[in-house]
């Protein structure tokens, strides 16, 4: 049996086709966002003619049974009652939102909204830029007939069925992760109808045909990566290295400090719930650093890392280059390059760059174990999990042994281990992970060296806290 998973993210697209538990084949395309200091959006009509012309070339190689769709999160289509965009698609990174979060928090109540959403009041959510264009756009927003996130827009556009999984809902803050239902009383509050939005639904359901191939709702992304790198018990997690990352961690008992400090709750699945350390710029830096200093080199990132020195860097960088997410949520805030001499080298920097965003991803690490959520396996998948280097740097400075997954692209995969399961591929989503997931290689810490970057990590701690200070002068 043949079927596909369709990975649909902010800056690329991609369908991975199966055969069983094989894959077959994987086709990849692109497509541009605006990003700049005034905004931050992204062309819903381009991402779903991708999304159209990747079916059509898989459609022409093979028989598809079923596909697949997750998405990232957070960023609403608007259409009118003849179904035409109407307003713009804020990123999550657009800093658009922010004082209607405060304003969502402020009626419903901070303990409140995070019982009910597993969030508390930011302007990365749906509902903040929602309401943020509502009142920029007060006579446009009048005509808006239907609210989308990306997959339930996908799944409408192909099928005219309303549907959306139970995991992107929760990226919404108007979703009742308890009732797996649009909050009413979220809704109601903000003057909203829960009738603009999508029938939430449960991860992998069927949801209509389109050119007689069988539509799937997968999930937020980071669910399917989840899914896709064997995130199956608690205590697993996964480490997502792309334009952004994102640590999706699996856990049973829900606790505030998860809605406090903006990491969430998410249903998953075998009963347990996931929360997400984020940055907004990983990939996204890394591409900046070597563009910016070495692009009449024309080096890549392998030449890179034989430059790599076999000590710390001492070279600080604050990685805020789009704001800041975990553990600080604050999407104004800056980046930072700090501890520079006169002997500092391009090289250095690069090197600064791994260390520091893993450093980044540490301060929530370390946070969320204070309150009792461990990671004791971490999965590594995405772009960046092909830089040896970087991985062992991760390794050295959690102290934790760093899986490297065989197959990067978790989310297609998670994704096509969930149509596999519904079409009967395999019995269990644990039975397709088992047959679908395999390691490529570990990466041991080195002890060592992991009392060195223990002691320059304290430092590095300290920068935003006194980088905010100046900010806010």
């Amino acid at each position: 049996m043949i079927y596909a998973g369709l990975d649909v993210g902010t800056t690329n697209c991609k369908i991975t086709i199966f055969e069983n538990e094989n894959v077959i084949d994987s086709i990849f395309l692109s497509y541009p966002s605006i990003r700049n200091e005034n905004q931050q959006t992204i062309d819903p009509l381009i991402i779903l003619k991708t999304v159209k012309d990747l079916i059509a070339k898989a459609s022409k190689k093979y028989l598809i049974e079923g596909i697949g769709i997750t998405s990232f999160g957070e960023t609403c289509v608007f259409l009118d009652e003849f179904d035409q965009v109407i307003l713009p698609s804020l990123l999550y990174t657009d800093t658009r939102g922010e004082k209607e979060a405060k304003e969502i928090e402020d009626l419903i109540g901070k303990e409140k909204l995070g019982q009910i959403t597993g969030q508390i009041g930011r302007g990365m959510f749906s509902l903040s830029k929602i309401i943020a264009l509502r009142n920029e756009y007060k006579e446009e927003f009048k005509k808006v007939n239907k609210i989308f996130l990306i997959e339930d827009f996908i799944i409408y556009s192909l099928t005219k069925k309303r549907y959306i999984d139970y995991s992107l809902a929760s990226r919404s803050l108007c979703f009742d992760i308890n009732r797996h239902c649009w909050s009413n009383e979220i809704l109601t509050k903000v003057d909203l109808s829960s009738e603009l939005f999508s029938i939430p639904c449960e991860s992998g359901s069927y949801v209509g045909d389109y050119l007689n191939i069988k539509i799937f709702a997968i999930s937020h992304d980071q669910i399917s990566n989840a899914i896709g790198g064997h995130v199956l018990l608690e205590g697993n997690a996964i480490d997502g290295c792309g334009t952004c990352e994102c640590i999706t961690i699996a856990f049973k008992e829900k606790k505030d400090v998860l809605y406090e400090k903006g990491y969430g709750v998410i249903p998953y699945i075998n009963n347990l719930n996931v929360c997400y350390i984020l940055n907004n710029t990983s990939g996204a830096l890394l591409d900046w650093v070597k563009n910016t200093f070495f692009s009449s080199l024309k080096e890549d990132y392998v030449y890179l890392n034989t430059k790599i020195k076999d000590e710390p860097s001492n070279v600080l960088i604050l990685p805020y280059f789009a704001g800041s997410s975990t553990p600080y949520m604050d999407l104004k805030a800056k980046g930072m390059i700090c501890n520079l001499s006169l002997g500092t080298t391009s090289y250095d920097i690069y090197q600064a760059t791994l260390e520091s965003l893993t450093y980044e991803m540490k301060l929530s690490i370390d946070l969320l174990k204070e309150n009792g959520i461990c990671i004791n396996k971490l999965y590594v998948s995405g772009g960046g999990a092909k830089n040896d280097k970087w991985m062992q740097i991760k390794a050295d400075v959690l102290n934790l042994n760093i899986y490297q997954l065989e197959n990067i692209n978790s989310g297609s995969i998670g994704c096509g281990i969930v149509v596999g399961t519904k079409l009967g591929v395999f019995s269990s989503l644990e039975e397709g992970m088992d047959k679908m997931v395999k390691i490529k290689k570990i990466y041991y810490p080195n002890k060592e060296k992991h009392k060195k970057y223990l002691k320059i990590f304290n430092k590095y701690k300290r920068i935003y806290p006194l980088m905010k200070g100046i900010e806010n002068e």
